[in-house]
């Protein structure tokens, strides 16, 4: 059996929020109004301080620019934003545990409620194989503005990695690792044998202290 590692994305491998980033690029480009950019750019803060009761109603509203592209016009300008905005971002020490994990030969997955074609992206540039992440509805091969299926976002994260451990008997989260920032990330967290809390905000900090689970503070010079 394969040992497990699932590692959060905003704040615990990037500095920030990457869709908050990707909406500020978004901008810069004239692809949103600065209405819709200050909305959003709004509610993606509160949405991470844990203060939007329904995240899912601000994440369609956050994609409805969506609606009616063609999903490989809009792949390639993910794909172009990954490539020029994101590196400076990544904290080298999380990717320097990705790497030992690497060599150990773990099973290493992304987890989070950034759109999947944005972290199909950080995936690839970090040598990563798999990830789950939120699903954006197609049909035709046109984006519809909507999201698919369920949020990939506090408790629900540890659900959806007990899916992904049904479909992939292979792996098991015996002796398995996991590296969050969120205090909505404890149930997942609390699930594996290893935790860790990675830049935590306050409410995990206090949980990971309580716990006495390592807590590893980066910034970008690390």
């Amino acid at each position: 059996m394969k040992e497990l590692v699932i590692v959060d994305i905003d704040n615990t491998l990037i500095k920030g929020q990457s869709q908050k980033v990707l909406l500020r690029y978004l901008y810069n480009k004239k692809m949103v109004g600065v209405f819709y950019f200050s909305r959003i750019y709004l509610w993606f803060v509160l949405y991470k301080l844990g203060l939007v009761k329904n995240p899912r109603i601000v994440l369609e509203y956050a994609i409805r620019f969506l609606r009616g592209k063609r999903v490989l016009g809009i792949q390639k300008l993910i794909k172009e934003f990954a490539v020029h905005e994101l590196p400076p971002l990544f904290f080298r020490g999380m990717l320097e545990i990705i790497e030992g994990h690497k060599r150990a030969g773990r099973k290493i997955v992304l987890v989070s409620n950034t759109i999947d074609a944005l972290v199909k992206e950080i995936a690839s540039m970090i040598g990563v194989d798999d990830f789950i992440a939120l699903k954006l509805e197609i049909k035709d091969n046109v984006y519809t503005g909507k999201v698919s299926g369920s949020l990939v976002y506090g408790e629900n994260k540890y659900n959806v990695i007990l899916y992904y451990l049904y479909t992939h008997k292979d792996i098991s989260l015996s002796n398995s690792w996991a590296y969050a920032d969120h205090t909505t990330d404890e149930k997942l967290l609390s699930a594996v044998e290893h935790p860790y809390a990675i830049n935590p905000d306050s409410g995990l900090e206090k949980k990971a202290a309580a716990k006495k689970w390592p807590i590893l503070k980066f910034n970008l010079l690390q």
